[in-house]
């Protein structure tokens, strides 16, 4: 299988963008321009800055003496703040004039260095002024985690379900079937809204929700391939044995389902990412000022006909790629698990 894979250009594809997604993620307030919690330092005056705007900016109360000097190096207004006695309430001001007037360049440079800071806005800012790349970075840790969570539960919850109802037979298998066939009736997105709305707003509750809507495809494929596997020999020998219900189900059956597993725990990543996006864009994720992929796109959609439309069109690329690239695990995973493809 694993020769299969390493030949595979969809699954090395979909999991080198995974795992780079994943380590920027993990890394989190250690890269993001903005370390204040949700990265969620707002600043009105840097409001809808566009991307790669350069702002100098410093924190020294006598500031104000020198803030026609100096402006940020790029091709969009120029902006400098300083601090009016207070580190936390920074103020910006446009900045007209040469940058260094009254001085050559290497004292200006020299003055820059020692008093002001700089930062680059390389996604652009919000309307609040608040930095696009650093909600972004924390807005992946945000979905990777509720994605990958959710994929644990609904790969647990299914596996039994689907276990018992095609072990047992008879009326377990009927009930768990009935259920399976109610979830499977109403729509993903229907039910994890319904439940949203039930258990409230927040990122535990936003987890169970995607979880408890994630689990019926998994029940359904191991429902189906247990009736298969349950008149095989090496079960009925384990039968003859004496083996408990309970180790002929984990032991000897589930093992054997680690294949179709495997390319459903990918397929559910992706629902999952996609559902919690769903929810955020709904005002039913996360509560703010979490940043989340979904509500980005939420609360800039009036600007998809203005200029500033790559402030919603950032976060769903992101969405899309995100899930793209699970998808693409995932068809990779099915070629090399898929018998019929395998040499000899």
């Amino acid at each position: 299988m694993w020769s299969s894979l390493k030949n595979s250009k969809l699954f090395l594809g979909g999991a080198s963008i995974c795992l780079l997604l994943v380590v920027v993620g993990t890394l989190g307030y250690a890269i993001t321009p903005d370390p204040t919690p949700n990265a969620n330092q707002i600043v009105p005056e840097w409001s809808n800055l566009s991307p790669g705007t350069t702002v100098y900016y410093s924190n020294e109360s006598n500031a104000e003496a020198t803030s026609d000097s100096f402006a940020s190096q790029n091709s969009t207004p120029s902006y400098l703040h300083w601090a009016l006695g207070n580190p936390n309430a920074p103020k910006i001001l446009p900045c007209k004039g040469n940058p260094g007037a009254g001085m050559n360049a290497n004292d200006s440079m020299k003055m820059v260095d020692a008093v002001y800071h700089s930062r680059t806005f390389w996604l652009g800012s919000d309307r609040f002024g608040r930095d696009i790349l650093s909600r972004m970075i924390i807005g992946a840790r945000i979905s990777l985690s509720i994605g990958f969570l959710a994929m644990l539960v609904s790969i647990v919850l299914g596996s039994i379900i689907g276990l018992c109802a095609g072990y047992f037979g008879g009326k377990v298998d009927a009930f768990f079937s009935w259920l399976i066939t109610v979830f499977w009736s109403v729509p993903t997105l229907l039910i994890a809204l319904g439940l949203s709305m039930l258990l409230g707003k927040g990122y535990y509750q936003v987890l169970l929700a995607t979880a408890l809507s994630t689990w019926v495809e998994v029940a359904r494929v191991v429902r189906g391939q247990t009736l298969q596997l349950k008149q095989r020999e090496f079960v009925l020998a384990a039968k003859i044995t004496g083996f408990s219900d309970a180790r002929i189900m984990f032991k000897h059956i589930l093992p054997n389902l680690k294949g179709s597993l495997t390319v459903l725990a990918t397929t559910n990543f992706a629902s999952a990412i996609l559902l919690e996006a769903g929810l955020g864009f709904l005002g039913l994720g996360v509560s703010p000022p979490t940043p989340s992929w979904g509500m980005m796109v939420k609360e800039n959609l009036g600007y998809l006909v203005l200029d500033n439309s790559y402030l919603a069109l950032i976060p769903g690329i992101a969405i899309m790629i995100l899930v793209m690239s699970f998808n693409l695990m995932s068809m990779g995973l099915r070629d090399a698990l898929d018998p019929y493809n395998q040499e000899g």
